[in-house]
């Protein structure tokens, strides 16, 4: 058995774990950061091309400090990386005058200043022609929203981190996180331990195994189906934008546009309609016929521009928490174990904030954006 000592061990390396080590590096931290799978895989939750990033946030003002800081870092990453990460496109987030997308992402862009204009179903449909014209509907636009390149962006933050000099270890888990008063034991599946002043559990859907992490009765890992579908070839995907869409039944659609191998397709999901609880270690069900069933009829009803039949499904995994938001903080009893967790569905967007503020937590720094609100205190007594 060997021993390995370091600042800071990063344990799973999606895109928080990822944001994490780079903002760790930055800092220039003797850092090692692991991850028990490769560069690129399909088990968690932060693979593939894109995701959505929005400031006019319908899930609260509170999100905005950690929105404000992420929009700033993602596009110094993009700078300093020299590629395009980062697809301006606008968004637009829609509903009934019944349903709260709209309300509530206009109340957060009110608050925070975010520009945006509200639109009726008609100048929605006139912008945006994908999408139906249905007399009850309204839309917020937010000029500013645009789409993450999510596997490049996560890419770069590590790349960035290997040129400041942190190893980075794939293939490596970890068996066993051991708190002490004077740091933390890691034991790794090869034998090796890693003894750390701290350690940041960032370990996606696996975080209900880390005894350490304290948080085994209060997340739940949900599989999501994703879908893939072509445009009506007369309208294409060019200036397609990212979107909210809240239907009539009350589930919330989103989507934007993405490469899938040589053709550009529309990623279309539910946020919230077809999430069942999986394991990461278990086998990957199919996507059931009925709820591609769902979709397809959601998709003929509301974007006429869009062929209703998917080309493509297939699921990935929400870390889900109580309440829906996330927790960053560290663990009541072992304040040197960091636990980053609970996305429920919607953290990619705020990976480089989240990972600042993680760093800052595991080298004994006080976060940049206040925390309050995402410690796992708020569900005392359930783990």
């Amino acid at each position: 058995m060997t021993t390995t000592g370091c600042d800071v061990l990063v344990v799973g390396l999606g895109v928080f774990g990822a944001a994490t080590t780079w903002a760790l590096s930055q800092r220039g931290a003797t850092a090692l950061a692991i991850d028990a799978h490769g560069p690129t895989h399909r088990h968690g939750s932060s693979h593939g091309d894109s995701r959505i990033f929005r400031r006019a946030y319908r899930e609260g003002a509170h999100y905005l400090p950690l929105l404000n800081r992420a929009d700033q870092l993602w596009n110094e990453l993009e700078q300093s990386h020299g590629d395009p990460l980062l697809v301006r496109s606008g968004g637009v987030f829609v509903g009934t005058a019944a349903s709260g997308v709209v309300e509530a992402s206009r109340r957060t862009a009110e608050a925070g200043g975010v520009p945006h204009e509200l639109w009726n179903g008609t100048e929605l449909a006139e912008h945006y022609p994908w999408f139906g014209s249905a007399p009850d509907i309204s839309a917020l636009y937010e000029p500013g929203a645009y789409a993450v390149l999510a596997t490049r962006a996560r890419l770069a933050m590590l790349d960035a981190a290997v040129h400041h000099g942190v190893p980075l270890r794939f293939g490596t888990e970890a068996v066993d996180v051991r708190p002490g008063r004077n740091g933390v034991t890691v034991r790794l599946g090869s034998g090796e331990d890693v003894v750390c002043d701290a350690v940041v559990l960032a370990a996606g859907p696996w975080m209900p195994k880390l005894p350490s992490a304290g948080l085994t009765e209060v997340l739940q890992p949900m599989r999501v189906p994703v879908y893939w579908f072509r445009p009506d070839p007369r309208l294409g995907t060019n200036g397609f934008p990212v979107f909210l869409y809240e239907t009539p039944e009350g589930g919330v659609l989103y989507g934007l546009s993405e490469w899938s191998g040589d053709e550009r397709l529309l990623k279309i999901g539910f946020h919230d309609l077809q999430n069942r609880p999986g394991d990461p270690d278990g086998t990957t069900p199919e996507v059931p016929p009925e709820f591609r069933k769902e979709i397809e009829a959601a998709i003929d009803r509301l974007f006429p521009g869009v062929r209703p039949e998917p080309v493509a499904w297939r699921t990935c995994f929400y870390t889900m928490s109580p309440d829906g938001d996330f927790i960053v903080d560290t663990a009541p009893e072992a304040p040197s174990v960091v636990r980053v967790s609970a996305c429920s569905g919607h953290g990619f967007k705020f990976a480089p904030a989240v990972g600042e503020c993680a760093a800052a937590l595991a080298l004994g720094e006080t976060p940049a954006v206040d925390l309050t609100s995402f410690t796992a205190a708020r569900f005392a007594g359930r783990g």
